[in-house]
């Protein structure tokens, strides 16, 4: 079974977080900023883009003035669904509204230790995570967790595809390339993964998030990093990360306009350029804590926000990813619990269908492996919560109601052993007597996860082809080296 097929949940019901009426009127508001005042390209060739197909464009600000008939232009032009491709055929993720997918994040470069105590991360750290996440049914795509921070810096995303690519076989999601040099070097590695530049663009094994920069920036690399990636066919998550009351206004209306703003003026550039670009609506709307300065992603505020992504993702055609997790807990414990799964059940039932951030804590600062098994848990639950109820002859089962009648011996027909294993059961969770529990040893959710990481890796490591691996290490030396 591919690995997709459970996480398929057919068609669903988006939730509306608000109108339809209001959904136009968040998009009428960003078309009108675009035209009114515009957003700041620090691209030329951005600029130049833009300016060929008709926007109005300063280039002493960087600023350019996009019209409304631009936008629509360009949203014609933006594929609905494409597939995240694997680095084995097994692990391919069809981005099609019908299924769900989670994947962890990346950026942190501290690690939680099993004692509590805090570190600096490594390679080794990044390796490590992909081998859990590879390990773990619900978690489908992989990344770099935490900075490889023993590599040298030119070379560190390298270095971190590296560690994704040997320790996982499923789709790998890059977070920090920084300029199109490092691009050129990754895809040549993705290139040898997949078998070619054709093969690639057909199946891309890894996707990128490229970030703008609020309110109303679209920076220099992230758009150079766009146009390089787009061409060679790599999906690429677009994120806007407005705070409310610091980078956009402190109504959540108000930050969705300026969220809107910014991937629609990411989005027509990308596909003025590249036509038929794949693109997510992906972002991580947060708020500002008045009274220290620090943000928080957790809040309703900032979840609603995320969750209106869907409806706008929607609204343009594009698949919706968003980020998630970035609780303030500093461990894993009943904070972390209910702000990631109030963000893991509101974002899916708005209709996303990847979500992304699974295993971090403390604002994305620290890696915690705990997390990862906590979150594919989670998830697992959530995903049997979004397939809902089916309801046909042989689930309504009225003929074993009516032959049974009064009797409650159900346990015993052919009905319930045919779909007993539907049911959804806790594979971390507590599930036992008091007294099993008490003789266990009254282990803790973390102890729990914990040994379960552990478990997975204890066990062989995904094979991976010795001729790719030095391949990779070929190009990582080039790079290092100066002569790629």
């Amino acid at each position: 079974m591919r690995h997709a097929d459970a996480r398929r949940v057919k068609e669903r019901r988006p939730l509306e977080i608000v109108s339809p009426a209001d959904v136009e009127r968040i998009h009428t508001g960003a078309l009108d900023v675009l035209a009114e005042t515009g957003a700041m390209f620090h691209s030329d060739r951005a600029l130049d883009v833009l300016q060929a197909h008709g926007a109005a464009v300063d280039r002493e600000t960087t600023v350019a003035r996009i019209p409304a008939d631009l936008v629509e232009r360009a949203l014609s032009t933006v594929p609905g669904s494409f597939t995240l491709g694997g680095r084995e055929r097994a692990y391919d993720l069809p981005l099609d509204g019908e299924h769900v997918y989670l994947a962890s994040d990346g950026c942190a470069t501290l690690v939680r230790e099993p004692d509590g105590a805090v570190r600096a991360s490594v390679k080794q750290d990044v390796y490590d995570a992909a081998c859990v996440v590879d390990g773990l049914d619900n978690l489908s795509a992989t990344s770099a967790l935490v900075s490889a921070q023993d590599t040298p810096e030119e070379s560190r995303v390298l270095h971190e595809f590296d560690a994704c690519m040997r320790a996982s076989r499923k789709h790998s999601i890059v977070v920090s390339m920084k300029d199109a040099a490092e691009a050129r070097a990754l895809l040549r590695m993705a290139e040898a993964v997949a078998g070619g530049s054709a093969e690639l663009s057909a199946r891309p094994v890894f996707s990128a998030i490229l970030c703008t920069v609020s309110p109303l920036h679209m920076e220099r690399s992230g758009m150079e990093l766009a146009f390089e990636l787009a061409e060679a066919g790599i999906p690429l998550l677009l994120y806007p990360m407005p705070i409310l009351g610091a980078t956009s206004p402190v109504t959540p209306a108000g930050a969705a306009v300026v969220g809107a703003a910014e991937i629609l003026a990411a989005v027509t550039a990308i596909q003025l350029a590249c036509p038929g670009a794949r693109l997510v609506h992906a972002g991580g709307p947060t708020a500002l804590y008045m009274r220290t300065g620090s943000y928080f992603a957790n809040v309703p505020e900032a979840l609603l926000l995320r969750a209106l992504q869907s409806q706008m993702a929607r609204r343009w055609g594009l698949p919706a990813g968003l980020g998630w997790g970035g609780t303030k807990a500093k461990r894993p414990d009943a904070q972390s619990a209910y702000e990631n799964t109030l963000g893991l059940v509101l974002g899916l039932a708005a209709g996303a269908g990847l979500v992304f951030g699974a295993g971090l804590l403390d604002s994305v600062q620290q890696m915690s492996l705990e997390e990862l098994v906590i979150a594919d848990e989670t998830f697992g639950m959530i995903t049997r919560l979004l397939r809902g109820v089916s309801v046909d002859p042989e689930t309504l089962a009225v003929d074993l109601i009516t032959k049974l009648g009064f009797r409650g011996d159900y346990l015993f027909e052919r009905h319930t052993r045919a779909h007993v294993r539907e049911l959804w059961r806790a594979r971390l969770g507590e599930d036992g007597t008091y007294e099993s529990w008490t003789a266990a040893g009254c282990p803790r959710l973390e102890d729990k996860a914990r040994a379960v990481a552990a478990g997975i890796l204890a066990s062989p490591p995904p094979e991976f082809p010795e001729t790719l691996g030095r391949e990779f290490d070929d190009i990582i030396a080039a790079v290092e080296s100066g002569r790629f």
